[in-house]
């Protein structure tokens, strides 16, 4: 027999986890001068050389038009440029990183790497891994149960979820 949950629990820790974690909205100035977004941005197109402006929009789950003014900004300080035309469709605006967006974003990911490890070292040693894969089963169960309204990830690549591949496709391609 399973133990229903303590369903005002899990309201309350969940409502706690979302003040801890919308401290800085998704347009609002973190890392560099940029919104936690144009930071996700920065890694998708370090993971994937060049990329649709309507891929890049479904991956980050806003409009093509509201990605179109994420990338101005972007293009304003250098991070990225558009480049128009592919070998398979010649109207598609193409986004690339610059050299200055690519610096941008490993400074970002040391300071994450420092978070994290500040994080993880707040923990007991012994409960680290467990907490860890908890971790990772809380946010699957969010992405899988339509949680807060969210439409099933689109991406280009797996850039959400830091996994040690995604982590080792960007040192390789930021060398």
């Amino acid at each position: 027999m399973s133990k229903t949950p303590d369903i005002d629990a899990w309201w309350d820790q969940l409502e706690r986890l979302e003040r801890v974690l919308m401290c800085v909205g998704p347009d609002e100035v973190c890392c560099e001068g940029m919104t936690p977004r144009q930071t996700s941005i920065l890694r998708t197109l370090i993971a994937q050389e060049g990329a649709r402006l309507t891929d890049l929009a479904a991956a980050s789950r806003i409009t093509p038009s509201a990605m179109t003014r994420v990338i101005e900004k972007l293009e304003k300080q250098g991070m990225v440029e558009r480049v128009r035309g592919r070998q398979d469709d010649g109207r598609a605006a193409m986004v690339r990183i610059t050299a200055a967006g690519r610096k941008a974003r490993r400074r970002i990911d040391q300071l994450m790497r420092d978070r994290a490890r500040a994080v993880a070292e707040s923990l007991a040693p012994s409960r680290r891994e467990d907490v860890l894969d908890a971790l990772r089963e809380f946010s699957a169960a969010l992405e899988n149960n339509n949680c807060c309204g969210l439409r099933p990830l689109i991406t280009i690549t797996d850039d959400r979820r830091p996994t040690s591949e995604n982590r080792e496709l960007a040192r390789r391609t930021q060398s």
